[in-house]
């Protein structure tokens, strides 16, 4: 997983009193002036520029601005690297900048086309897939949180056909390759609900908030939830009495969304008239789901699909974790 889309927000009093808003603007690939008030937009090596004379906004993956593609994963040394490199070409001390967005997405290699791992996910909490036109299958969630899921394969292949002369960012040619690629976006106020404060782009490339940002992507999604392919290839025997019949109902509703943290997170934290006595209630029902889950693990199976996915980010985190460029205890 690496950083890929960033939105950041340098402001003048962040800057000094040497700033001069047309001394940047020259800096990049012009486009527009602003006709409201002073400024204009425009692109520097790709990356969205706006520039007024209160602050300057950049807006794009830090990945296509040093690679020009985001198929490569963006080491944190090349995360500085893109951010510093920002700051010299634009005569600004970029590493002040308030970071108003973070995306962070990683590319998987699987074994068939990814919109069959994507039909597998179910929900999360109380978010249910939407699929846009484009192929993209993204979950809203409530803090303003976005996930994203789609072929990135296909996406590249057809963005190599009809690209704009100003990114004109040549992608790796090569045979059709099942890309399945997950994102997940952090808007500002998620930002400072995860970190408890607010970030600069230099803390972009601190190893401690990197990791921070990949746990929170890992357990977005671990916690959806996905279908089962064997979940009603269960016989009559095993449902005789009407505590397994119970005990599968529970089952089925769990593969349609994580249903010990939907009570938890949603009913149990939400409730009307908190009594004293709820947490016993919210125990006894936590036990009960619990039991259900565990008398039809077996049955239970995800399909093949989710499994491979599952292992596929499982070692490269892993992976991620221990021996890459970024691994969480190399100095």
């Amino acid at each position: 997983a690496m950083y890929d889309a960033v939105k950041l927000q340098l402001k003048k009093e962040d800057i000094g009193d040497k700033y001069k808003w047309e001394a940047v603007y020259q800096n990049i690939y012009q486009v527009c002036d602003f006709k409201r008030f002073a400024g204009g937009f425009g692109y520097l090596d790709g990356l969205p520029v706006s520039v007024t004379e209160n602050a300057v906004t950049i807006k794009g993956s830090l990945s296509k601005y040093l690679y020009e593609n985001n198929i490569r994963t963006l080491t944190l040394d090349h995360t500085k690297e893109a951010i510093k490199r920002l700051g010299r070409t634009l005569n600004l001390p970029m590493d002040k900048a308030d970071v108003m967005e973070v995306e962070i997405a990683e590319n998987f290699k699987m074994d068939n086309p990814p919109e069959l791992y994507i039909s597998k996910l179910k929900s999360l909490g109380t978010s249910h897939p939407n699929r846009w036109d484009s192929g993209t299958t993204y979950f809203p969630m409530k803090n303003k949180t976005l996930l994203r899921f789609y072929d990135k394969g296909k996406e590249s292949r057809q963005r190599g056909k009809h690209r704009h002369k100003r990114e004109s960012c040549p992608l790796p040619e090569g045979k059709k390759e099942n890309l399945l690629r997950y994102e997940m976006l952090f808007k500002r106020a998620t930002i400072k609900q995860v970190f408890g404060r607010r970030l600069k782009a230099c803390d972009l490339y601190d190893k401690h908030v990197f990791w921070q940002f990949i746990a929170e992507w890992f357990g977005a999604y671990e916690d959806i939830g996905k279908i089962s392919d064997k979940l009603f290839d269960i016989p009559f025997e095993q449902i005789k009495t009407t505590k397994d019949l119970e005990d599968w109902c529970i089952c089925i509703a769990n593969t349609v969304m994580n249903l010990p943290n939907f009570i938890k997170e949603q009913l149990f934290k939400n409730r009307e008239n908190p009594q004293d006595i709820d947490a016993q209630y919210h125990k006894r029902i936590q036990d009960r789901m619990k039991k259900a889950l565990q008398h039809f693990e077996q049955q239970m199976g995800q399909s093949d699909l989710v499994i491979e996915l599952n292992k596929k980010i499982e070692d490269y985190l892993t992976w991620k974790f221990t021996e890459s460029p970024d691994a969480y205890d190399k100095n």
